[in-house]
């Protein structure tokens, strides 16, 4: 799993590559460290769809109780996205609400990043929050996927792209995991919901008035069998149908 963190400075400002040993699980950690960025946050927002699921509401679908969930996670409600509500949408809800408060227009945005691993559109979300919010053609729009540590790989990623005193960037960690969880698991179904964040970043002209102070990141994909995503086959009968009409019609 990817993991970053922030930290006071104790490195040289360039970043620093280097391979280490790890356990036998993983044969190589990938290390990268750095210390002040050029850039600092002037806004954030935050969209939640309405719908809520309580613990109390999770008591009637799986065997499990308010008292243990919040012993164990601290969690006693999540909102989850329902009907004809998007992922999408809640991106774009908060990057606007990001937007208002550091009083910045979409067109003076030089970089969008959204970080999830749930996205509407396969293709990225990225370039059609974009365009919803009035960005222009030579906005830099990407997805990037990093799980739990996706927002600390994204704002580090956009601090590395803020060059120039004023430059702009914004950066969405959103997730719509309730799509994705099995909801007949008691162990996982209670952690997760759904909601977005943004926050917009400003390029400075020196370290000194640096918002982010500086960051160690490392990945270790060892335990890849105990904690993924993985995709599963679907066959649709529809398409073999389909398929199965087309090569007729190509050999007779």
């Amino acid at each position: 799993m990817p993991h970053a963190s922030a930290f006071a400075p104790r490195r040289p400002p360039l970043p620093v590559w280097d391979r280490r040993s790890v356990s036998s699980a993983s044969a190589t950690t990938l290390h990268a460290t750095s210390g002040r960025q050029k850039c600092r946050p002037i806004g954030v927002g935050s969209a939640a769809p309405p719908t809520v699921v309580t613990n109390a509401d999770l008591e009637r679908v799986v065997e499990t109780s308010d008292e243990w969930i919040q012993s164990r996670t601290g969690i006693a409600s999540r909102h989850v996205l329902t009907g004809t509500e998007t992922m999408r949408d809640l991106q774009i809800q908060a990057s606007r609400n990001a937007l208002a408060m550091a009083g910045v227009d979409a067109a003076d945005l030089d970089l969008l990043i959204v970080a999830t691993s749930s996205a509407d559109d396969l293709f990225g979300d990225a370039p059609s929050v974009a365009a919803a919010l009035g960005c222009t053609t030579q906005t830099l729009a990407f997805d990037l996927t990093a799980a739990c540590s996706g927002f600390l790989f994204a704002t580090v990623t956009a601090g590395n792209f803020l060059n120039r005193p004023g430059a702009k960037a914004l950066v969405v960690g959103a997730d719509a995991l309730s799509r994705w969880v099995d909801w007949d698991d008691r162990n996982t179904c209670i952690l997760f919901g759904d909601a977005a964040g943004a926050m917009v970043l400003e390029g400075t002209a020196d370290a000194v008035d640096s918002g982010l102070l500086g960051y160690a990141g490392h990945s270790n994909g060892g335990g890849y069998q105990d904690l993924n995503l993985g995709y599963v086959e679907f066959r649709c009968l529809f398409c073999a149908t389909a398929i199965s009409w087309l090569l007729l019609l190509t050999f007779f």
